[in-house]
Protein backbone atom coordinates (compact mmCIF):
# COMPACT_ATOMS: atom_id res chain seq x y z
CA UNK A 1 0.00 0.00 0.00
CA UNK A 2 0.96 3.67 -0.39
CA UNK A 3 1.60 6.17 2.66
CA UNK A 4 -2.01 7.91 2.30
CA UNK A 5 -3.38 4.66 2.06
CA UNK A 6 -1.73 2.75 4.79
CA UNK A 7 -2.95 6.05 7.07
CA UNK A 8 -6.16 5.72 5.88
CA UNK A 9 -6.40 2.07 6.87
CA UNK A 10 -4.72 2.89 10.17
CA UNK A 11 -7.31 5.43 10.86
CA UNK A 12 -10.10 3.10 10.42
CA UNK A 13 -8.69 0.55 12.35
CA UNK A 14 -7.95 2.57 15.54
CA UNK A 15 -11.58 4.30 15.34
CA UNK A 16 -13.20 0.47 15.25
CA UNK A 17 -10.70 -0.83 18.15
CA UNK A 18 -11.42 2.18 20.03
CA UNK A 19 -15.01 1.82 20.00
CA UNK A 20 -15.35 -1.91 19.55
CA UNK A 21 -12.65 -3.30 21.87
CA UNK A 22 -13.30 -2.00 25.32
CA UNK A 23 -12.70 -3.56 28.57
CA UNK A 24 -15.38 -5.37 28.90
CA UNK A 25 -13.98 -7.28 25.39
CA UNK A 26 -10.38 -7.83 26.80
CA UNK A 27 -11.98 -9.07 30.50
CA UNK A 28 -14.36 -11.67 28.53
CA UNK A 29 -11.85 -13.34 27.27
CA UNK A 30 -9.85 -13.84 30.17
CA UNK A 31 -13.08 -15.49 31.58
CA UNK A 32 -13.60 -17.62 28.63
CA UNK A 33 -16.06 -15.89 26.82
CA UNK A 34 -15.05 -15.55 22.78
CA UNK A 35 -15.96 -11.86 21.56
CA UNK A 36 -17.75 -13.61 18.50
CA UNK A 37 -19.21 -10.34 16.77
CA UNK A 38 -16.06 -8.70 17.66
CA UNK A 39 -13.42 -11.51 15.79
CA UNK A 40 -16.74 -11.15 12.73
CA UNK A 41 -16.30 -7.48 11.67
CA UNK A 42 -12.55 -8.00 12.42
CA UNK A 43 -12.92 -10.24 9.41
CA UNK A 44 -15.30 -8.54 7.33
CA UNK A 45 -12.52 -5.33 7.45
CA UNK A 46 -9.91 -8.16 6.10
CA UNK A 47 -7.56 -6.94 8.71
CA UNK A 48 -6.14 -10.57 8.84
CA UNK A 49 -5.54 -10.52 4.92
CA UNK A 50 -3.65 -7.53 5.02
CA UNK A 51 -0.27 -9.31 3.72
CA UNK A 52 -2.34 -11.75 1.24
CA UNK A 53 -1.81 -11.49 -2.43
CA UNK A 54 -5.51 -10.21 -4.21
CA UNK A 55 -5.21 -12.72 -6.26
CA UNK A 56 -5.64 -15.23 -3.12
CA UNK A 57 -8.31 -13.32 -2.08
CA UNK A 58 -6.01 -10.37 0.44
CA UNK A 59 -6.00 -7.06 0.56
CA UNK A 60 -2.13 -7.34 -1.36
CA UNK A 61 -0.74 -4.90 1.19
CA UNK A 62 2.98 -5.54 2.41
CA UNK A 63 4.56 -7.06 5.35
CA UNK A 64 5.12 -3.66 6.87
CA UNK A 65 1.33 -2.64 6.38
CA UNK A 66 0.32 -5.93 8.38
CA UNK A 67 2.86 -4.71 10.75
CA UNK A 68 1.85 -1.23 11.41
CA UNK A 69 -1.39 -3.06 12.12
CA UNK A 70 -0.37 -5.68 14.46
CA UNK A 71 1.06 -2.49 16.50
CA UNK A 72 -2.22 -0.92 16.50
CA UNK A 73 -3.52 -4.03 17.68
CA UNK A 74 -1.18 -3.89 20.66
CA UNK A 75 -1.88 -0.75 21.61
CA UNK A 76 -5.63 -1.50 21.84
CA UNK A 77 -4.69 -4.64 23.76
CA UNK A 78 -6.42 -6.48 20.92
CA UNK A 79 -7.22 -10.12 22.75
CA UNK A 80 -8.26 -12.43 19.60
CA UNK A 81 -5.54 -13.92 17.30
CA UNK A 82 -5.51 -11.02 14.88
CA UNK A 83 -1.71 -11.02 14.34
CA UNK A 84 -1.51 -15.22 14.57
CA UNK A 85 -4.31 -15.28 12.34
CA UNK A 86 -2.35 -13.12 10.29
CA UNK A 87 0.86 -14.19 9.90
CA UNK A 88 -0.80 -18.02 9.52
CA UNK A 89 -2.21 -16.20 6.58
CA UNK A 90 0.43 -14.65 4.78
CA UNK A 91 2.76 -17.78 5.73
CA UNK A 92 0.16 -19.97 3.85
CA UNK A 93 -0.68 -17.65 1.10
CA UNK A 94 2.86 -17.69 0.42
CA UNK A 95 3.12 -21.38 0.14
CA UNK A 96 0.33 -21.44 -2.20
CA UNK A 97 -2.49 -21.85 0.06
CA UNK A 98 -5.63 -20.01 0.15
CA UNK A 99 -6.79 -18.61 3.54
CA UNK A 100 -9.89 -19.67 5.01
CA UNK A 101 -12.59 -17.74 7.57
CA UNK A 102 -12.31 -18.05 11.41
CA UNK A 103 -8.95 -17.47 13.70
CA UNK A 104 -5.73 -19.10 13.14
CA UNK A 105 -2.62 -19.01 15.09
CA UNK A 106 1.08 -20.61 14.39
CA UNK A 107 3.12 -23.47 15.67
CA UNK A 108 6.76 -22.80 15.64
CA UNK A 109 9.10 -25.40 17.60
CA UNK A 110 10.56 -29.24 17.15
CA UNK A 111 8.37 -30.56 15.02
CA UNK A 112 8.77 -33.27 12.41
CA UNK A 113 7.12 -33.81 8.48
CA UNK A 114 6.76 -36.70 6.84
CA UNK A 115 4.49 -37.87 3.93
CA UNK A 116 1.64 -34.95 4.38
CA UNK A 117 1.83 -35.51 8.32
CA UNK A 118 3.10 -33.87 11.18
CA UNK A 119 4.35 -34.90 14.60
CA UNK A 120 5.75 -33.46 17.49
CA UNK A 121 3.95 -31.02 20.85
CA UNK A 122 4.94 -27.28 21.57
CA UNK A 123 3.84 -25.56 24.35
CA UNK A 124 2.66 -21.94 24.69
CA UNK A 125 1.02 -21.51 21.26
CA UNK A 126 -0.90 -18.76 21.40
CA UNK A 127 -4.98 -18.96 21.07
CA UNK A 128 -4.59 -22.55 21.11
CA UNK A 129 -7.95 -23.38 22.50
CA UNK A 130 -9.87 -21.12 19.96
CA UNK A 131 -7.91 -21.45 16.72
CA UNK A 132 -9.80 -23.71 14.21
CA UNK A 133 -6.44 -24.48 12.38
CA UNK A 134 -3.00 -24.60 12.52
CA UNK A 135 -0.24 -23.14 10.26
CA UNK A 136 3.33 -24.79 10.62
CA UNK A 137 6.83 -24.43 9.18
CA UNK A 138 8.61 -27.77 9.20
CA UNK A 139 11.64 -29.04 7.62
CA UNK A 140 11.27 -31.95 5.08
CA UNK A 141 13.95 -34.00 3.67
CA UNK A 142 13.35 -31.59 0.24
CA UNK A 143 13.10 -28.23 1.64
CA UNK A 144 10.79 -26.43 4.57
CA UNK A 145 7.03 -26.37 4.18
CA UNK A 146 4.03 -24.96 5.36
CA UNK A 147 1.45 -27.20 6.77
CA UNK A 148 -2.16 -26.33 7.75
CA UNK A 149 -3.72 -28.92 10.16
CA UNK A 150 -7.01 -28.70 11.50
CA UNK A 151 -7.77 -28.44 15.22
CA UNK A 152 -9.66 -31.29 15.16
CA UNK A 153 -6.79 -33.38 14.31
CA UNK A 154 -4.64 -32.25 17.10
CA UNK A 155 -4.76 -32.39 20.78
CA UNK A 156 -4.87 -29.22 22.54
CA UNK A 157 -4.57 -28.94 26.42
CA UNK A 158 -5.56 -25.65 27.30
CA UNK A 159 -3.59 -23.04 29.45
CA UNK A 160 -4.40 -19.48 29.65
CA UNK A 161 -0.99 -17.32 29.20
CA UNK A 162 -0.97 -14.66 32.45
CA UNK A 163 -2.73 -11.94 30.57
CA UNK A 164 -6.02 -14.63 30.62
CA UNK A 165 -5.70 -15.32 26.53
CA UNK A 166 -6.15 -18.90 25.46
CA UNK A 167 -2.66 -20.31 25.01
CA UNK A 168 -2.47 -24.06 25.10
CA UNK A 169 0.04 -27.15 24.36
CA UNK A 170 -0.70 -28.42 20.52
CA UNK A 171 0.26 -32.21 20.30
CA UNK A 172 0.80 -33.49 16.70
CA UNK A 173 0.65 -37.61 16.48
CA UNK A 174 1.13 -38.21 12.95
CA UNK A 175 -1.48 -35.58 12.19
CA UNK A 176 -3.08 -35.39 8.55
CA UNK A 177 -2.53 -31.95 6.96
CA UNK A 178 -5.11 -29.92 5.12
CA UNK A 179 -2.45 -28.43 2.91
CA UNK A 180 1.02 -28.49 2.50
CA UNK A 181 3.58 -26.39 0.23
CA UNK A 182 6.81 -25.41 -0.69
CA UNK A 183 7.53 -22.87 2.04
CA UNK A 184 9.26 -20.02 0.92
CA UNK A 185 10.63 -19.28 4.14
CA UNK A 186 12.42 -21.39 6.60
CA UNK A 187 11.50 -22.80 10.03
CA UNK A 188 14.24 -19.96 11.63
CA UNK A 189 12.40 -17.27 9.40
CA UNK A 190 8.79 -18.53 10.98
CA UNK A 191 10.26 -17.76 13.82
CA UNK A 192 11.97 -14.67 13.12
CA UNK A 193 8.44 -13.11 11.69
CA UNK A 194 6.87 -14.07 14.98
CA UNK A 195 9.15 -12.18 17.33
CA UNK A 196 9.08 -8.85 14.77
CA UNK A 197 5.04 -9.44 15.14
CA UNK A 198 5.28 -9.44 19.19
CA UNK A 199 8.04 -6.86 18.81
CA UNK A 200 5.86 -4.00 17.13
CA UNK A 201 2.31 -5.72 19.25
CA UNK A 202 4.63 -4.84 22.57
CA UNK A 203 5.68 -1.30 21.06
CA UNK A 204 1.90 -0.76 20.83
CA UNK A 205 1.68 -1.78 24.02
CA UNK A 206 4.00 0.71 25.74
CA UNK A 207 3.14 3.05 23.94
CA UNK A 208 -0.51 2.96 25.86
CA UNK A 209 1.38 2.64 29.01
CA UNK A 210 3.35 5.38 29.08
CA UNK A 211 0.48 7.57 27.84
CA UNK A 212 -1.73 5.96 30.51
CA UNK A 213 0.59 6.47 33.76
CA UNK A 214 1.26 10.49 32.52
CA UNK A 215 -2.57 10.88 32.14
CA UNK A 216 -2.86 9.50 35.55
CA UNK A 217 0.26 11.32 36.76
CA UNK A 218 -1.00 14.68 35.66
CA UNK A 219 -4.42 14.31 37.76
CA UNK A 220 -3.83 12.53 40.62
CA UNK A 221 -3.06 15.40 43.50
CA UNK A 222 -0.71 14.58 46.26
CA UNK A 223 -0.54 17.74 48.99
CA UNK A 224 -2.61 20.17 46.60
CA UNK A 225 -0.30 19.51 43.26
CA UNK A 226 -0.34 16.94 41.04
CA UNK A 227 1.79 13.94 41.40
CA UNK A 228 3.45 14.53 38.45
CA UNK A 229 5.06 17.69 39.36
CA UNK A 230 7.32 15.57 42.28
CA UNK A 231 11.16 15.12 41.19
CA UNK A 232 11.02 11.66 41.98
CA UNK A 233 8.00 11.22 39.65
CA UNK A 234 9.67 13.40 36.82
CA UNK A 235 12.54 10.74 37.10
CA UNK A 236 10.29 7.54 36.71
CA UNK A 237 8.60 9.30 33.90
CA UNK A 238 11.46 10.30 31.98
CA UNK A 239 12.81 6.48 32.83
CA UNK A 240 9.66 5.32 31.08
CA UNK A 241 9.91 7.42 28.30
CA UNK A 242 13.12 6.14 27.26
CA UNK A 243 12.43 2.49 27.39
CA UNK A 244 9.17 2.66 25.48
CA UNK A 245 10.91 4.98 22.99
CA UNK A 246 13.80 2.89 22.54
CA UNK A 247 11.11 -0.15 22.14
CA UNK A 248 9.19 1.68 19.55
CA UNK A 249 12.67 2.79 17.09
CA UNK A 250 14.02 -0.59 17.26
CA UNK A 251 10.79 -2.21 16.38
CA UNK A 252 9.88 -0.11 13.80
CA UNK A 253 13.56 -0.56 12.62
CA UNK A 254 13.13 -4.16 12.22
CA UNK A 255 9.41 -3.89 10.50
CA UNK A 256 11.18 -1.61 7.59
CA UNK A 257 14.25 -3.57 7.38
CA UNK A 258 12.06 -7.16 6.73
CA UNK A 259 9.84 -5.29 4.31
CA UNK A 260 12.46 -3.74 2.73
CA UNK A 261 14.51 -7.37 2.78
CA UNK A 262 12.10 -9.46 1.69
CA UNK A 263 9.79 -12.21 3.55
CA UNK A 264 12.62 -14.80 3.06
CA UNK A 265 15.31 -13.14 4.47
CA UNK A 266 15.02 -9.28 5.16
CA UNK A 267 16.47 -7.84 8.59
CA UNK A 268 16.95 -10.43 10.42
CA UNK A 269 19.56 -9.02 12.55
CA UNK A 270 17.62 -6.33 13.51
CA UNK A 271 14.51 -8.56 14.27
CA UNK A 272 16.49 -10.47 16.90
CA UNK A 273 17.69 -7.29 18.16
CA UNK A 274 14.17 -5.62 18.49
CA UNK A 275 13.09 -8.63 20.42
CA UNK A 276 16.01 -8.61 22.47
CA UNK A 277 15.71 -5.45 23.41
CA UNK A 278 11.83 -5.32 23.71
CA UNK A 279 11.71 -8.35 25.63
CA UNK A 280 14.49 -6.97 28.27
CA UNK A 281 12.38 -3.31 28.30
CA UNK A 282 9.25 -4.89 28.98
CA UNK A 283 9.88 -5.51 32.33
CA UNK A 284 11.28 -2.29 33.15
CA UNK A 285 8.19 -0.65 31.56
CA UNK A 286 5.89 -2.46 33.27
CA UNK A 287 7.67 -2.27 37.05
CA UNK A 288 7.75 1.67 36.20
CA UNK A 289 4.08 1.65 35.83
CA UNK A 290 3.22 -0.16 38.18
CA UNK A 291 5.05 1.81 40.70
CA UNK A 292 4.09 5.33 39.40
CA UNK A 293 0.54 4.60 39.63
CA UNK A 294 0.61 3.06 42.99
CA UNK A 295 -2.38 0.68 44.31
CA UNK A 296 -4.45 2.43 41.38
CA UNK A 297 -2.23 0.55 38.64
CA UNK A 298 -2.34 -2.81 40.33
CA UNK A 299 -6.58 -2.76 40.46
CA UNK A 300 -8.45 -5.06 38.11
CA UNK A 301 -10.94 -2.69 37.34
CA UNK A 302 -7.97 -0.19 35.67
CA UNK A 303 -6.95 -1.07 32.25
CA UNK A 304 -3.27 -1.09 32.80
CA UNK A 305 -2.62 -4.88 33.41
CA UNK A 306 -4.55 -5.51 30.16
CA UNK A 307 -1.14 -3.97 28.56
CA UNK A 308 1.46 -4.49 31.19
CA UNK A 309 0.36 -8.11 31.60
CA UNK A 310 0.54 -8.88 27.80
CA UNK A 311 4.27 -6.93 27.81
CA UNK A 312 5.40 -9.95 30.31
CA UNK A 313 3.83 -12.72 28.30
CA UNK A 314 4.69 -11.38 24.88
CA UNK A 315 8.21 -11.30 25.90
CA UNK A 316 8.69 -15.13 26.46
CA UNK A 317 6.41 -15.66 23.06
CA UNK A 318 8.61 -16.56 20.34
CA UNK A 319 11.98 -16.36 22.02
CA UNK A 320 12.94 -14.17 25.29
CA UNK A 321 15.74 -11.68 25.41
CA UNK A 322 17.76 -14.71 26.30
CA UNK A 323 17.06 -16.78 23.32
CA UNK A 324 17.97 -13.87 20.58
CA UNK A 325 20.80 -12.38 22.88
CA UNK A 326 22.25 -15.58 22.21
CA UNK A 327 21.32 -16.11 18.78
CA UNK A 328 23.23 -12.81 18.18
CA UNK A 329 26.19 -13.86 20.38
CA UNK A 330 26.82 -16.93 18.98
CA UNK A 331 26.06 -15.65 15.50
CA UNK A 332 28.99 -13.04 15.80
CA UNK A 333 31.26 -14.69 17.92
CA UNK A 334 31.30 -17.39 14.76
CA UNK A 335 31.38 -14.89 11.96
CA UNK A 336 34.28 -12.94 13.23
CA UNK A 337 35.26 -9.93 14.39
CA UNK A 338 35.07 -7.80 10.68
CA UNK A 339 31.18 -9.27 10.84
CA UNK A 340 29.90 -7.38 13.85
CA UNK A 341 30.31 -3.56 12.37
CA UNK A 342 28.76 -4.32 9.15
CA UNK A 343 25.68 -6.08 10.23
CA UNK A 344 25.11 -2.91 12.95
CA UNK A 345 25.11 -0.27 10.43
CA UNK A 346 23.51 -2.78 7.49
CA UNK A 347 20.07 -0.74 8.12
CA UNK A 348 19.91 2.19 6.10
CA UNK A 349 17.55 3.65 9.72
CA UNK A 350 20.81 2.67 11.71
CA UNK A 351 22.21 6.14 11.88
Amino acid sequence: MDRETRDMLLETADRFFTERCGREVVNGVEKGVWPAEFWKEIEEMGLPLIAVAEERGGAGGTLADMLSVLRLAGAHAVPVPLAETALANLLGSAAGATPATGPSTVVFGPLTFAGNRLSGEVARVPFASVAQRFVVVATASDGPKVAIVAASSARIKGTPSHAGEPYGTVSFDNAACEFVGPSPVSAERADELGALMRAMQMAGAADKVLATVVEYCKQRTQFGRPISTFQAIQQMLAELASYVAATIASAETAARDADEGGLAEGGSFSIAAAKSLTSEFAQRIAAIAHQSMGAMGFTHEHILHHYTRRLWVWRRDFGSETFWGEKIGSAYAKAGPQALWPALSASRYAA
